[in-house]
């Protein structure tokens, strides 16, 4: 049965409101002393725009100022907060899901196999195999034809590889906006870091981790639930790099170690 479509939620199709979306994530964490300095840095966003958004907050129910630098949610407000949370992760993790699942791998024909079919996956002296007869806990669909021997492209996978040695993430640490950003950052360094091995996917997690890539003029294979996906793709024998700001790093190696991926860590 096909999947339906993957609707984006509309905390991401409205910058305005994932911005609301965030602030309120930052005040409910941090309540009821809430710097709103520091929520501007964290997001990379001015003091007076931080102000605008908590006052719209505030007109809608959802904040309340107690005092001097003192907010706090309301019971509508938490609620609101843990929906969009909610929202956006439901919606990274169906993106994780989908990467995983319609990203080409090459394998080798083990027999006669056709465009469409359905194969079952397995390794062999360091190669992997697609065989119509041979089954495994590993499922994919045929791409193309291909005779016996040949190589063959796959995608739709499913299941666990047997023989398939792990991948690794490699966390690449900058600084964030409230840091200095892209302005405090070596991007020879980066770039350096970058060219030095070969990667099957690259992503960024965190705005100035973004730019910093934008500055190298490099595309990120991975835009939205950028951790979960690098660390599914380690999963499937994939090495992929994330470039991540400091504050998000400590989240993303703790949810490496919970799922069981490799993963190394680099200061640029």
């Amino acid at each position: 049965m096909e999947e339906g479509p993957i609707r984006v939620p509309n905390e991401l199709k409205d910058r305005r409101e994932l911005m609301k979306s965030l602030i309120l994530a930052f005040i409910g964490l941090r309540q009821p002393r809430v710097h709103l300095g520091d929520i501007g840095g964290e997001l990379g966003v001015s003091l007076q725009a931080i102000h605008n958004y908590v006052k719209e907050l505030i007109d809608e129910g959802l904040v309340e100022k107690k005092g001097r630098a003192e907010y706090v949610l309301t019971d509508k407000g938490a609620e609101k907060a843990l929906e969009s949370i909610n929202n956006i992760r439901r919606f990274s993790a169906k993106i994780a899901e989908a990467l995983g699942k319609r990203m080409t791998w090459a394998a080798i024909a083990a027999e006669d196999i056709r465009k469409g079919e359905e194969i079952y996956l397995y390794m062999e002296d360091g190669l992997l195999y697609a065989s119509k007869s041979r089954k495994t806990g590993a499922r994919a669909i045929a791409q193309a034809d291909a005779e016996k021997g040949q190589d063959l492209p796959v995608t739709n996978i499913e299941g666990d590889i047997p023989g398939l040695e792990r991948g690794e993430v490699v966390f690449v640490c900058v600084p964030s906006a409230r840091e200095g950003g892209t302005r405090k950052l070596d991007l020879d360094r980066l770039k350096e870091v970058l060219e030095k091995e070969d990667y099957d996917l690259i992503g960024a997690a965190g705005t100035a981790a973004r730019a910093a890539l934008n500055m190298l003029g490099i595309e990120p294979d991975l835009k939205f639930g950028v951790v979960d996906g690098a660390i599914m793709a380690a999963l499937k024998g994939l090495k992929a790099l994330v470039v991540i700001t400091t504050p998000m790093l400590r989240r993303a190696r703790d949810k490496a170690e919970r799922r069981g991926a490799e993963y190394r860590i680099q200061y640029v």
